[in-house]
């Protein structure tokens, strides 16, 4: 797999903790970053495994619009949504580099370490998925993009991408019923887990 890592960025002071936690072999992985700025911040606040990028949009919600710059220049690969409140799981890369399907689902905890989402391919709609407890290629993805004026695009995009799976038999998904995302991992209480 060739994991294209998407962040929407507006608190860069987290990107340095999210590289650290980013634990998959160069050469498999590509991380946007996409800041919700009129510029780039300071170059310390930029770590050197992203590539960054500026995009503005005032009618955007919960840097929705920065995602779909991202896919606008992506056309091959799988895509994962790792918001810059969201540390990556440890155990993550290890349950899906090997993997070819188009949507790959997982089981999301909260801080606390309490079941937050399922990830069950019965709960793609709003409310039932959130942006980093699932991966999808590019080739499922095709002209799909976030709602970027819906704070709850995730769930909406999730939904669009069950109705795929629904219709057309050449897409495959895989459900893996382990928790591999935390939610607002960057937050006040650290989940052990989160980081190799």
């Amino acid at each position: 797999m060739f994991l294209h890592i998407v962040t929407p960025c507006s608190r860069p002071e987290n990107l340095h903790c999210i590289a650290k936690s980013i634990c998959i072999p160069a050469q498999h992985y590509k991380w946007w970053v996409v800041f919700d700025m009129d510029h780039l911040p300071a170059q310390s606040l930029i770590p050197d495994n992203c590539e960054p990028h500026v995009h503005r949009d005032s009618a955007s919600q919960a840097g929705h619009a920065q995602r779909n710059y991202a896919l606008d220049r992506i056309h091959a690969g799988h895509v994962y949504m790792n918001d810059d409140d969201t540390a990556m799981h440890a155990q993550l890369w290890s349950h899906v580099h090997a993997l070819h399907h188009d949507f790959i689902s997982f089981k999301q905890n909260d801080v606390h370490g309490n079941l937050r989402l399922e990830g069950t391919h019965d709960k793609m709609y709003v409310g039932g998925m959130d942006s980093h407890n699932f991966i999808v290629s590019r080739h499922m993805i095709e002209d799909t993009r976030w709602e970027h004026w819906a704070y709850d695009a995730d769930g909406r995009f999730a939904q669009c991408m069950h109705n795929k799976l629904k219709t057309n038999s050449a897409f495959t998904a895989m459900y893996i019923p382990e928790v591999l995302s935390v939610y607002n991992a960057l937050s006040d209480r650290p989940h052990h887990g989160l980081m190799g």
